[in-house]
């Protein structure tokens, strides 16, 4: 439990740094677009790349394929649950949205992903990543449109092929047909992979440093979101898991439902000019409290 903590307080660590970085003015709070600009679209595909092109084989599809088939089962059950507690909690429409987003999909790109490879190594991180596939197409697609209130201007290709998903693909391509590239090409991969953890947590603490921290941790309901997401949802997965029988998938179903309230609460609603000081509220909260409730769940739950 200690080495867990140690990794999740590593990341928080990196949220703090970018939370002076703007409070201190070093950085602008908008000049983060820069770092989101390179993170999303040369370390998240070359991560991808990295973790499938060197594990993802045909004995592995054989063996782990059926995660993608969990996680799909467990969506629904998953949304379900979020949409009667965001009724439960009022609010108008799109209130509700965002409460059922952030309670349902979690932070699994910024943090998910860099705390499995950090703690179960590169054939962990493949699992979650396989596990999350589908949660990151639900994301991309009805989350989106929940949290832009369908104002958004991709395309639905667009949603579904992002440059992380580039990277996937193009990894699976290489790991099954066992092609050789110079180790040059691997090293890139590995090196921007590296990067990704601590630039994705400063890119959180900059974005929650737009916000009046009092009025963030002032909303009551947000303890009830994070509750939720914290505690609730990985010891639900964990029970249809171990009730299905299917034990090949605990590691990941419990890691990235484990983890803090997703930030796409703050950064989806930008792009259409939404108020996003709810999303910011859960993401900052979430991210604190996940320091002490992730080693827990990882613990006694795995």
């Amino acid at each position: 439990m200690l080495a867990m903590f140690e990794q999740v307080f590593i990341l928080v660590t990196f949220c703090v740094i970018g939370y002076i970085l703007c409070k201190v003015k070093l950085v602008k709070p908008d000049q983060s677009k820069v770092l989101s600009v390179v993170l999303i679209y040369i370390l998240f595909p070359l991560m991808s790349f990295k973790t499938f092109s060197g594990q993802f084989t045909v004995a592995y599809l054989q063996e782990k394929g059926f995660l993608l088939l969990v996680s799909l089962g467990l969506i629904p059950v998953v949304v379900i649950m979020a949409k009667l507690i965001s009724r439960l909690l009022g609010g108008e429409p799109y209130e509700r949205n965002v409460n059922e987003y952030s309670m349902s999909m979690a932070n699994i790109g910024y943090m998910g992903y860099p705390l499995a490879e950090a703690v179960y190594g590169t054939a962990g991180m493949l699992d979650c990543m396989m596990f999350g596939l589908p949660m990151t197409m639900y994301i991309n697609t009805v989350g989106y449109n929940m949290l832009t209130a369908g104002n958004g201007q991709k395309s639905l290709l667009q949603k579904i092929f992002t440059p992380s998903m580039f990277g996937i693909l193009t990894g699976c391509f290489v790991g099954i047909t066992g092609l050789k590239l110079p180790n040059t090409v691997f090293e890139i991969a590995k090196m921007g992979s590296d990067c990704v953890a601590p630039i994705s947590m400063m890119l959180t603490g900059m974005a929650i440093s737009q916000f009046n921290i009092k009025e963030l941790l002032c909303n009551k309901k947000v303890y009830v979101i994070c509750a939720v997401r914290l505690a609730l949802m990985p010891v639900l997965v964990w029970v249809l898991v171990k009730l299905c029988g299917f034990t090949f998938a605990l590691l990941p179903a419990v890691l990235l439902y484990a983890m803090p309230c997703g930030m796409n609460t703050i950064v989806f609603p930008k792009l259409v000019d939404k108020d996003c000081r709810l999303g910011a509220a859960t993401v900052l909260i979430s991210t604190i409290v996940s320091m002490v409730t992730i080693p827990i769940c990882l613990y006694f739950l795995l």
